[in-house]
């Protein structure tokens, strides 16, 4: 079920993309289409009134044409709302439907001027007919010849000018969505003083996207001439490749090429899969690759895969960062809370362990009592044989109710947990304590240290055969300014370590364990010391830290 959830997850995120990409593409396609109206016959009207047939290859602006021409053409059945448009420059035109006349106009052209008139003819939905054109040339010089008639349905170009600049936008908008992304996860890196460098050449890349396809497509129509030139040149494509080349060089992680390896496999997949859509249905995208981007290539025009391709990485790079931060959060989230746990559990240990010691005393503090009571009897009554019996009695009660290890009642009270733990596991259990009754270290983080050390070393003593070699050595003193603790055990052999050379848990649920190395890695440095684990002779693990004593 966890292997299939594993799966199932990247899958429905693809599929959710894919469908907000295909939302977001209808906004960007227009079904609508410019109908061109072709002319069935052409004639010169000569001065006498009678037509003199003629034939136009095509339409121009050509010089040298004079006179009055009249064409025929069929208006097309089942046209929506729209405009009939023509160039009425330099001509005198009558444009009748149908017999009727729906357009005179006498345009001259104007001098010096880059476009030229003009007519827009609004047509209802279902307007058909036979169109007649008489047109008489006033301007040879400046004129579109024959005239070229189309019909524009309604709303044409609006939606053909918000399509182009959905184009431009929706891209842009992504890489511009990536870099907030992506410099606010570096913002809270600085903030928790581990900043990521490496986003900033990710940071730049997604800007220079932004650049390219906002400058290049409209930056002429809003920017200054001279910056448009700057910002609109071929080498920012080159700069942004550059940036993420960088990127990817700063980012030799394991976890993060295996990220970005998965994500290409989905992305090569899901890409191939809406091709084969697309072609099967004759839709846009199928035609941009066979029509578009491959002749491109062929040519040797690199512009328009080298974009994609690089806004792909960088948005990719862009989310793999943002699961990244999710996930590094995440782990110390539930590593603080599990530290928060750990310490109550060894505060109440430490509570618990106290108590019974106390009562514990109380029972021996007893028993001696009654064991003098005894023993004055017993001088009483000149019994030799009973006295030496008491006596020993008495030797043995005391001892045993002794196990102390020093006057400080911290330390002394988890070094007895962890005598009575080790008599269990038949671990031979030595100590060399020697420390003041009192320690300037708050008691959490001092049974946080031992009781970690402590249980780690017992745990593998235990696994350790055979069992007349299962022991474990503790030391602890004040050495100068600091405290030093040393702590020896026998072990079976067996150690995991990460590349970085860490120790890990070799529990089966290394999520849930593994964190005693880490907690009293993290008190040393409480304190400005040093923690070290070591192994002697493959059989023996040692343990040796060094805490500033607290002022």
């Amino acid at each position: 079920m966890k292997r299939s959830i594993r799966w199932l997850c990247p899958a429905l995120f693809l599929f959710f993309l894919i469908g907000l990409i295909w939302f977001l593409h209808l906004f960007v396609q227009v079904d609508s289409r410019m109908t061109y109206i072709s002319w069935d016959s052409s004639a010169r009207i000569m001065e006498d009134g009678s037509e003199e047939p003629l034939s136009f290859d095509a339409t121009s602006n050509a010089s040298g044409i004079s006179g009055t021409y009249r064409f025929k053409g069929t208006l097309p059945e089942n046209l929506g709302n729209g405009s009939l448009v023509f160039e009425t420059a330099g001509l005198s035109i009558t444009l009748d439907l149908e017999g009727r006349t729906i357009w005179q106009s006498h345009a001259a052209a104007i001098d010096g001027s880059a476009s030229m008139s003009q007519a827009e003819i609004p047509l209802s939905a279902g307007t058909s007919g036979e169109l007649t054109m008489t047109c008489e040339i006033l301007d040879n010089t400046q004129m579109m010849f024959p005239p070229l008639v189309r019909f524009f349905p309604e709303y044409l170009e609006t939606m053909e000018t918000t399509a182009f600049a959905n184009l431009t936008a929706f891209p842009a908008g992504a890489a511009a969505l990536a870099l907030a992304l992506v410099f606010g996860i570096f913002l809270l890196g600085l903030a928790q003083k581990r900043p990521d460098f490496s986003l900033l050449p990710l940071m730049l890349a997604l800007f220079g996207l932004i650049l390219f396809q906002l400058v290049r497509a409209n930056g002429i129509y809003f920017l200054p001439h001279t910056l448009y030139n700057i910002l609109g040149r071929r080498e920012t494509g080159f700069c942004v490749l550059a940036f993420l080349l960088i990127y990817l060089l700063m980012n030799r992680r394991q976890r993060f090429w295996k990220y970005l390896g998965i994500a290409a496999g989905w992305s090569a997949a899901a890409f191939l899969l809406c091709f084969l859509v697309s072609a099967a249905m004759g839709s846009y995208l199928a035609d941009y690759v066979t029509q578009g981007l491959i002749p491109q290539l062929s040519a040797g025009i690199y512009e328009g895969l080298l974009y994609w391709l690089s806004l792909w990485l960088s948005l990719t790079c862009a989310v793999i960062s943002a699961f990244g931060a999710f996930r590094s959060f995440l782990e110390q989230t539930l590593k603080t809370q599990r530290l928060q746990m750990e310490n109550k559990s060894i505060s109440d240990n430490y509570r618990f362990l106290k108590e019974r010691s106390e009562e514990r005393s109380k029972i021996y503090h007893e028993i001696r009592h009654q064991l003098t009571a005894l023993d004055c009897l017993c001088q009483k009554q000149d019994y030799a044989a009973l006295k030496d019996q008491l006596d020993r009695m008495l030797r043995e009660q005391y001892t045993g109710s002794q196990s102390f290890f020093t006057k400080n009642p911290t330390v002394n009270t988890i070094l007895q947990d962890a005598f009575t733990k080790a008599g269990q596991y038949g671990i031979s259990f030595q100590t060399s304590v020697n420390l003041p009754e009192h320690l300037h270290f708050p008691d959490t983080d001092l049974c946080a240290l031992l009781m970690n050390m402590l249980d780690n070393a017992l745990e593998a003593a235990a696994k350790a055969e055979p069992l007349q070699k299962r022991y474990l050595s503790f030391k602890m003193k004040i050495s100068g300014e600091y405290l030093a603790v040393e702590c020896e055990n026998s072990f079976s052999g067996e150690l995991k370590k990460d590349r970085k050379g860490r120790l890990l848990t070799t529990k089966p649920d290394a999520s849930a364990h593994g964190f005693g190395c880490a907690r009293m890695e993290e008190i040393t440095r409480k304190y400005q010391g040093l923690i070290a684990f070591d192994t002697k002779g493959g059989t023996i693990f040692q343990v040796k830290a060094l805490l500033l004593l607290p002022d």
